[in-house]
């Protein structure tokens, strides 16, 4: 192979769009993985995330998932809403769950 074989056959396509700044590219991947549009932005964005590591039960994996699909948001944007709901509400009902 010689480096005459490495050269574009075709130009790209990227070629004609103008150069994306760094604020805005981050921000649409924050919107990705918000799961939402480009032109609505997270209200959480002005926070970072933090990855956390934990471990679900197949049950409460799979109904996550259901939840996921049947609403179209993502896991991820669930479960920050669901811990904040709770958060915020009474903790009553916890003490009665038989979950682990």
């Amino acid at each position: 192979m010689s480096l005459r074989d490495l050269k574009k056959s075709t130009p790209s396509s990227n070629e004609h769009q103008s150069p994306v700044d760094i604020d805005s590219f981050i921000d649409g991947a924050q919107s990705y993985a918000y799961g939402l549009g480009e032109k609505t932005p997270p209200q959480e964005a002005a926070g970072k995330t933090k990855n956390a590591t934990f471990s679900l039960t197949q049950q409460s994996a799979k109904e996550l998932s259901g939840i996921s699909k049947r609403t179209g948001i993502c896991k991820s944007r669930l479960l920050r809403l669901l811990v904040h709901d709770q958060y915020y509400s009474d903790d009553q009902w916890l003490f009665g769950q038989g979950l682990k």
